[in-house]
């Protein structure tokens, strides 16, 4: 995904990875561990703890987006973190989200063009020492084997039991069965991980959208609902619908598996792209998406979550605890500013809900 120099949307789907999702492939992706951009300088546990529970919080996704501009974001990876327990985000959704954007020049000592290019005392560098449980830094080490690494005291009490690193501790282990049972600690942790592919939104449809603004908002407020019922959808004229919602519905019908809109635009547009709302209240204001604390500059929509992700992550929706939201926009620093010995600058995050009132019978509005 990239920054486009006009209003082109890049829509992204999950499929199951064909291959597995490292580092040196730049993936985007759902879930899983992450695959990160500088392998040298990785986030701390205590980067991405939730504000509400204060335990770590999960990958939800990555994208990498290069940029042209400047030469520093060559290379260039948006990381999200997400408090799986639902009951936080209930409490204070803003507490139990967090955005980074990593980024690296073309010429960097981790993915160079050309090897050959690199001295020997380059090449030797490591990578960080990981979580073995959730790929963040691993700051600590298990006390009597000294050979696995965990990010915090909660993920090393769950490596002891459901990874059952309290049976291979100090034993000889074969590697198959070591890994199964890593696997299914990782499993009950972290989000499952999907590959994120992407496609541009249908240039019909864009033609077909901006038809209908200019036809007046009339067009919206006099069109059918498609109101589900069940596992089936029914139009039906006598609900009413906010335009936002019936916007966004009619907008995602022809791809109704989309979990992402990608919608950057580059540094030099003057025109900063509209988030596909999801509703018509509880959108944020000028002081919610702050200023670039680094360079002063605006930052800007650079994507957006659609609430089809959720079907992907393996949650109990049933449960009044469970992950819940209409989209997620995030909002990153439109000049992708270059910090100094800073890896990870925080962007910001914006959770918009569907409305209580999206559809209300016309009975209740007599």
């Amino acid at each position: 995904m990239a920054a486009s120099s006009t209003a082109v949307v890049e829509l992204g789907f999950a499929e199951p990875p064909e291959s597995p999702l490292i580092a040196e492939n730049f993936p985007s992706k759902i879930g899983g561990r992450p695959a990160w951009l500088n392998p040298e300088h990785i986030l701390l546990a205590e980067q991405v703890r939730c504000e509400v529970c204060c335990k770590p919080m999960i990958l939800l996704v990555q994208l990498y987006t290069p940029e042209d501009y400047p030469p520093e974001a060559f290379h260039r990876t948006i990381y999200v973190f997400c408090c799986k327990n639902g009951s936080c985000h209930k409490i204070s959704w803003r507490k139990s989200f967090k955005v980074f954007r990593s980024q690296l020049p073309k010429n960097n000592i981790y993915w160079p063009e050309n090897e050959s290019s690199l001295d020997s005392t380059t090449k030797k560098k490591s990578p960080a020492k990981q979580c073995i449980v959730c790929g963040l830094l691993g700051s600590k080490m298990c006390g009597k084997c000294n050979q696995v690494n965990y990010c915090s005291k909660e993920h090393q009490i769950e490596h002891w039991t459901s990874g059952q690193h309290k049976i291979h501790c100090n034993t000889i282990s074969t590697t198959s069965i070591t890994e199964e049972h890593n696997n299914h600690c990782r499993k009950l942790v972290l989000f499952p991980e999907f590959e994120i592919v992407t496609e541009q939104e249908g240039k019909d449809q864009e033609e077909e959208e901006d038809y209908g603004e200019r036809d007046g908002d009339n067009n919206l407020s006099n069109s059918k609902a498609l109101v589900p019922v069940g596992d089936e959808v029914y139009e039906n004229t006598g609900v009413d619908v906010d335009k936002a919602f019936l916007k966004f519905q009619k907008r995602i019908e022809p791809y109704p598996e989309q979990i992402i809109r990608y919608n950057r635009i580059e540094y030099e547009s003057e025109n900063n792209p509209e988030p596909l709302w999801v509703s018509d209240i509880d959108k944020p204001t000028v002081q919610d998406i702050n200023p670039c604390p680094h360079c002063g500059q605006e930052r800007t929509l650079e994507f957006q979550i659609l609430s089809t992700l959720l079907n992907y992550l393996e949650i109990d929706h049933l449960q009044q605890s469970s992950l819940d939201w209409g989209t997620l926009l995030i909002y990153s620093c439109k000049y992708n500013c270059h910090v100094e010995n800073m890896y990870y600058i925080n962007e910001i995050l914006w959770r918009q809900n569907f409305s209580d009132d999206g559809l209300n019978w016309k009975r209740n509005l007599k």
